[in-house]
């Protein structure tokens, strides 16, 4: 095994060690009360225990759902700053809107069970790591989320995030929850789709496209612009309008016709152009 590869998976399950990895059969969402009150009841059932009441506007975390049909697992923090675990109609809830943010201390971002220094630690995410900040809920605290990591970080320990656009080379591209194999697969992107990088650590970036938001393998996006090709000359046919060969000898060759090389979609690309394989013939 190469040592670029061991280096990047010993750093992957360092990411790993220090907190909670998503499993695809419990994965938690922060979901938002639409409802003007609604119950919490001690059971999936209607007739068990209230345990409190939650109103619209509320941030909740959906531990799972389709309990006895119409029932989801929630918690939350109530007034008293005490977790309630309960069950509440899943016709209550609704996906909340978030921001994404930069875990931007170099000690890592500790997330809290509650809003508070004193509050039981949740994780620590390291530099770079990328959560979803669902917002501030005073004091300088805000709930954010890491696959099934939810707490509250210090707001002023994150910054806004400041994407870059890359393109996929590779169809079918899996998008997960963590960074990490094992993160939950919550959609895929196609071959050329263009994607929004806000940040990239142990080989994973965090993208997001106008479906989905969450890590992809960085190996598979470059920065090319496959449209910007096609509008230098590659029409699709065997040989290019602007009178450049289809097949070249060697990528020297093939920067006399096309300085910043090739795509995959090119009639001029060939796979032994195409050294580190990333869709992208003679680069440079």
């Amino acid at each position: 095994m190469k040592l670029k590869t061991i280096a990047a998976l010993f750093v992957m399950l360092l990411l790993a060690f220090n907190f909670e990895v998503a499993d695809a059969s419990s994965f938690k969402e922060v979901k938002v009360i639409t409802s003007s009150s609604i119950e919490v009841y001690e059971k999936p059932d209607a007739s068990s225990k209230v345990l409190g009441t939650v109103t619209e506007g509320t941030l909740v975390t959906q531990i799972s759902e389709g309990h006895n049909g119409t029932f989801s697992r929630i918690s939350y923090l109530n007034r008293d700053g005490k977790i309630v675990d309960g069950y509440i109609a899943d016709i209550a809830l609704d996906d909340a809107q978030y921001g994404i943010q930069i875990a931007s201390s170099k000690s890592g971002l500790v997330v809290k069970q509650t809003p508070s220094l004193n509050g039981k630690t949740v994780a620590t995410l390291q530099h770079k790591m990328v959560v979803k900040d669902f917002g501030s809920v005073g004091n300088g605290w805000s709930l954010v989320q890491y696959g099934n990591v939810i707490g509250y970080a210090a707001t002023s320990f994150m910054s806004e995030s400041k994407p870059t656009t890359k393109y996929v080379v590779t169809q079918g591209l899996v998008v997960r929850n963590i960074a990490s194999p094992s993160g939950d697969n919550i959609g895929e992107l196609s071959k050329n789709e263009e994607v929004l990088v806000h940040s990239t650590i142990a080989g994973w970036s965090f993208v997001t496209t106008p479906l989905y938001g969450g890590y992809v393998i960085d190996s598979h996006l470059t920065s090319k612009n496959p449209a910007a090709n096609t509008s230098n000359g590659s029409s699709g046919s065997s040989k290019p309008s602007n009178g450049s060969k289809s097949k070249y000898k060697n990528c020297t060759e093939l920067r006399k016709d096309h300085p910043n090389g090739v795509g995959s979609d090119h009639p001029a690309y060939e796979k032994k152009h195409d050294r580190d394989g990333d869709g992208w013939a003679c680069e440079r």
